[in-house]
This record gives structure tokens, sequence and C-alpha cells, in this order.
């Protein structure tokens, strides 16, 4: 095993255990329930896999679910495998186990599929640990009154001091692990795998759980669960407007939405001055909460002299990207009295779609003068006003 402190120099990877009955759901699988646009199970294997120091993740299916998930994985390239797992929980993480035997794996991390709001703050603080502790788990303080109850009636109050509900994901040495699991009698059962370190006599360190990592284990939860989720989607939203004007002048190219338009003027600016690409660029930023277009790229600057617009289109899209933003509508109004783009509207309109990857439909192309008021309304430039719909996508968080 790899005696490094440094957790990047660790071969880790994480299971993901949707093989369960789903007793309690009625026999429904709950890790294929929908949740927003995807299945419950595609929440918690997008964290695993966005985390830049697992380095494989493993899914553990039943027969029921085996095909759904096979079928998703495949659709969206989703860099993972795919077993059968058993009858009980336990029978999963020994197929889980055994299919990852060969392989030099140093820790293990593994997951609920039934618990698909987990942070990314869980992963990062339970890895960090590892490379010095054997078994970490997420725990949660028990707030609840706890009670003893048999046949309907309640024996006696449990004091709660120090009484945790432990979470998924839990982290292990895999070695350890493997001894452990395959050690286990058939007659022999237990409820989370950092049980049988304890049975081991294996010290099992905790880390704070988070509350909204709750297990869909019943209807109820997961409709509660569904709730939250479409709660936090519509708290999601991002809105930014820009607005932008150039002059027209004699001895330039117009460019308008990446598109030449044959014209005797074209706009006069630092870079092509293409007035639809910068009102887009700059809404997007706005809205990205990233300052403005000037930021990035100055005018003082002489290496943006003449430069493209798509240049600074790119440095708002990647902004959004890494804020896990997703462009959905752009409404956009072009002000102008010549020349007439009516003709070149509908390129205008496919340029833009390309640029930014949005359909069609969800951008919206208005074209308006000022009725010969102001520079625009004499013919001696040309402005646009942008507005811009963002939303959360592949939060870490969600």
């Amino acid at each position: 095993m790899n005696s490094s402190n440094n957790i990047n120099d660790h071969i880790i990877v994480a299971v993901l255990l949707c093989g369960g009955k789903s007793v309690r759901m009625g026999g429904v699988d709950k890790t294929s329930l929908e949740l927003g646009r995807d299945p419950v199970f595609i929440k918690s294997l997008k964290k695993l896999l966005a985390c830049m120091h697992i380095n494989k993740v493993l899914i553990v299916a039943s027969r029921e679910n085996e095909n759904l998930i096979k079928k998703y994985v495949k659709s969206y390239d989703y860099d993972a495998d795919v077993i059968l797992g058993g009858e009980r929980r336990q029978d999963s993480v020994r197929n889980a186990i055994n299919y990852l035997r060969d392989e030099a794996i140093d820790f293990v991390v593994i997951h609920d599929g039934g618990r698909p709001f987990f942070s990314q703050n869980i992963l990062e603080s339970g890895l960090k640990y590892l490379s010095e502790k054997k078994a970490v788990i997420p725990v949660i303080p028990i707030s609840d009154t706890v009670k003893k109850v048999s046949q309907e009636k309640v024996e006696l109050t449990i004091k709660r001091d120090g009484l945790f509900r432990s979470q998924t994901p839990q982290f292990f040495d895999f070695k350890l692990l493997s001894k452990f699991v395959t050690s286990v009698a058939e007659s022999e059962s237990y409820t989370d795998e950092a049980q049988l370190f304890e049975n081991n006599n294996q010290s099992v360190f905790v880390i704070p759980g988070e509350l909204r990592n709750e297990k869909i284990s019943n209807r109820d939860d997961f409709e509660l669960l569904k709730t939250y989720y479409e709660n936090m989607e519509k708290n999601n939203f991002r809105t930014g407007i820009a607005a932008d004007t150039h002059k027209l002048v004699l001895g330039r190219d117009l460019i308008l939405g990446g598109v030449h338009i044959p014209n005797e003027k074209g706009l006069d600016g630092h870079s092509d001055a293409d007035v639809i690409l910068h009102a887009i660029a700059d809404s997007i930023l706005g809205a990205c909460g990233a300052g403005d277009l000037g930021v990035y790229f100055p005018s003082s600057d002489s290496k943006w002299k003449d430069k493209s617009s798509k240049l600074f289109l790119d440095q708002a899209l990647n902004c959004m990207i890494n804020q896990n933003l997703r462009l959905e509508f752009l409404d956009l109004q072009i002000i102008l009295e010549t020349p007439k783009i009516s003709n070149h509207r509908e390129k205008i309109e496919k340029s833009i779609s390309n640029l930014l990857n949005l359909d069609i439909e969800s951008i919206n192309f208005k074209v308006t003068s000022t009725d010969g008021l102001g520079i625009v309304g004499k013919g001696d430039g040309i402005g646009a006003l942008c507005v811009v719909t963002l939303r959360k996508h592949g939060n870490a968080n969600l």
C-alpha cells in the first residue's frame, strides 16, 4: 500500500450501492425515481465522478435497475463500471470487493445510492483523513428524544448523549475492508461497513455529517427530498443584463452576432466591436457576478486590437461553466436605423445559437430603432441590449 500522506498519491475507488430491494418503498426502486431531470442515483454518480481524488466509480445494481443504470452510463458516457449486487447490502458490497480485488487500490468510498444530497465537502473531509485513518464516517447527532418500545409501550427513555446517526459516503482502507468483508459468515449480518471495523477492534473516526444528506427509505422520504430539491432549483437562477453601443465608421467590417454583414460602414472599437456578442458576454459575466469585459479585455491592451469578440464570449462562457451555471434563456434586442438586417436575422440567430450551444427556441431576438433620436437614430451607431437567465447545473451540493 502507498505510504504517502498526500491523498493525491493514492488510488481511490468509489462504490455506489444501488442494489437494494427497497422493501420500505413497496418494492419501488428508490434509486431509479426521477429527481428533477435525472434518476436519484445519477445525482450521486455525478458528484463522485466530479471528485478529482476518485480514480474510479463502480455502481452495484439490482436485476431490476441494471438495464436502466447501464443505459444512462452509456448514453451520457459516464466513466463508471456496473455490476450486479446481491440479496442484501453486505452481499452487494462483497460483490464489489471481489470485482475490485485484483486492482491496486488504496482506499474505497462506499455510498448509498439513495442519498443524493451529500456535498463535495463530505467527500473532501473524509478523504483528507484517509491517509492517517483506516475508517472514517460522517455522523449526525441525534436531536430527538429516543424511546425503547416493546409491544406498543415505552420501556424506557435512552439518554441521547453520545448517540449519533451514521451516514454515507463512508471511507475505508481497501485491504482491511476486503479482509473483513470476506471473513463475514453467510449467517451474519451488518448494517454498514463501519460496523465491521468496530467488530474487529479497529477505530472508526467521525466527521460532521449533513442534515440534508438523508437516505430515501420510504415514499415520505422521497417526497420530502423532492420538495427540497425543487425549492433549491427554484432558487438557483441568475439574471444578467448588459448594453453596448458603437459608432459606425468607414473602413471597418460590420460584424453582428459573429456574422459579417455587407455594409459600407462598420462598428468602431478596439476589437471587432461586435455589439451583440459584447452585450451577450457582458450579461453572462454579470449573472456570474464576475465584473465586465473591461476587466478581462481592457482597451488599453494592444493584444486585443481587432480581435474577434468570440474570444470575449468564450471567456464569459468559461466563467459560467466554472460556476456550474447553464444558460437557459437569452433575450436580445438590437437597436439601429441602418443597415437593415431583416435578411440577415436568421443567420445571426443561428450564429448565436451555435456560439452559445443554445437552442433557437431559447433565444428571443428583437430589432428596433430610436425613431431618429440620438447617435443610433441618426444612423451613426448601433446598440444592443441583452438579458440572460442562468441556472445552477450540476451543483456539487445538489
